[in-house]
């Protein structure tokens, strides 16, 4: 079985002291890392005091984005070699919110991906509902457009090393609902775009998050897919002890079905 993976993302939230506070609230409370993977994406300012802070705590400190370069005349821009060498193993990728509001696009994600994997890190691909109608093998399948142009030019080998989170429009942001059998379609198309562009083997164990309006309330709907790897949360994470709920109903779910 693919390990369950919980992610908090925090956006513009959590000062550092905020944070520190959140990450005690932890201690001697995750489950084992056998069991599922916890991480937190905050902003940068919190990761280096966050990673000495959770020392011996099974939980990844995670950036929420990571530029195209390891240096250079990149005012504001965070370096993923600098990332990788302060600890940290995981970065954010093309969030919805990042190509919305910072006209971030698929060639410049793309290029963030491959200067990530370069770095000895792992990217968290987000990705959206865009697809379009390809023929593979004599048949026609729907594929995830933006995914296919993201991962230009990464490897059999690198692709293995990816974790993607579907952030479908309708369900990001406050108010709205999360459809657990939407979710699920969308998390399929993804593994069938995936082994329609490298193969059903390698797509078998990449991990698919769901990102959108995921609370304690639908989480156990939405991992009971079998498509959906693990979550990708927003407001619903700013608080510890749902965070911890969350966490504790995907481990009872993973442990039913090992």
């Amino acid at each position: 079985m693919r390990k369950p993976f919980v992610v908090a993302n925090w956006k513009m939230h959590k000062s550092v002291d905020e944070a520190l506070d959140f990450i005690r609230r932890l201690q001697g409370r995750l489950p084992d890392a056998d069991l599922v993977e916890c991480g937190v994406a905050a902003n940068f300012l919190a990761l280096y005091p966050m990673l000495q802070e959770v020392k011996g705590q099974p939980l990844e400190i995670i950036s929420q984005n990571a530029y195209a370069e390891y240096e250079g005349a990149y005012t504001g821009e965070v370096s993923p070699k600098a990332l990788a060498d302060a600890g940290i193993n995981y970065a954010l990728l093309g969030h919805i919110e990042r190509r919305k509001l910072f006209n971030e696009t698929d060639d410049l994600v793309n290029r963030k991906v491959i200067a990530t994997l370069q770095a000895g890190m792992t990217p968290i691909i987000c990705t959206d509902e865009t697809m379009i109608q390809k023929e593979f093998s004599g048949s026609v399948h729907y594929v995830f457009e933006q995914l296919i142009n993201v991962l230009r030019g990464v490897s059999f080998d690198q692709v293995k090393n990816i974790i993607i989170s579907y952030e479908p429009s309708w369900a990001v942001g406050v108010g709205q609902h999360a459809n657990p059998n939407l979710a699920e379609e969308g998390c399929r198309l993804i593994r069938q775009t995936i082994a329609d562009s490298y193969s059903y083997e390698v797509a078998d164990k990449i991990r698919i998050l769901y990102g959108g309006s995921v609370n304690p309330e639908n989480v156990k709907q939405i991992m009971n897919k079998p498509d959906i790897d693990g979550v990708l949360i927003g407001r619903a994470s700013l608080d510890a002890d749902n965070f911890l709920s969350m966490i504790n109903t995907v481990v009872e779910l993973y442990k039913g079905a090992k």
